[in-house]
């Protein structure tokens, strides 16, 4: 039998892939060491348990997401930063469908580094809502509402619906956003 080199980061990548195999819930201990062709024991070199696994896999996801955003936002007018933002959120939340979950357990995790990551998520909101002349109460209110709107629409979408001929799913979510943003273009 080869040894492998296995480290946190492969564990969390193997995460995401069985993840999108056999369903989030599904992935486990003993499941990825049959991913790796070793026995369950060994992974409790690299994490204590699925709960520190989950962890880290959010903690790398925010960092994608983090980026991901950064870079849609860069030299964007505020209006359109915000609909990058929007676009590359729902694109994330698309690819990483399985383990998307996984990103709003920051606040139950207690984990320090996770907060950090996603209050940076926030922080690259509000800093384009800065832009419209809002008071520090109705940034942190249509950050939120923003969020919520993002969050909401993603997780009914996964759940499979916005099914109906009548609009597409992409229809509905850019009529949303837009319906968002005519109100701050008018700032």
């Amino acid at each position: 039998m080869t040894r492998i080199s296995l480290n946190q980061e492969k564990i969390v990548l193997a995460t995401i892939d069985l993840a999108s195999k056999i369903g989030l819930a599904s992935v486990s201990f003993p499941r990825l060491a049959e991913y790796f062709s070793i026995k369950a024991p060994s992974l409790y070199n690299h994490f204590k348990n699925m709960e520190e696994v989950r962890v880290a896999t959010a903690v790398h996801l925010q960092r994608i997401l983090n980026h991901q955003l950064t870079q849609s936002m860069i030299a964007k007018n505020p209006v359109d930063a915000l609909r990058a933002y929007a676009e590359t959120y729902k694109s994330f939340a698309e690819e990483y469908a399985p383990v998307y979950e996984l990103i709003n357990m920051i606040r139950q995790s207690k984990n320090e580094e996770l907060i950090n990551l996603s209050n940076e998520n926030i922080r690259l909101l509000r800093r384009s809502l800065e832009n419209f002349n809002l008071e520090s109460e109705e940034i942190l209110h249509k950050s939120r509402m923003f969020r919520s709107e993002l969050h909401g629409f993603i997780t009914l979408s996964q759940l499979g619906y916005f099914q109906k001929d009548e609009a597409t799913k992409e229809e509905s979510f850019e009529y949303m956003v837009e319906q968002f943003l005519i109100p701050l273009e008018s700032k």
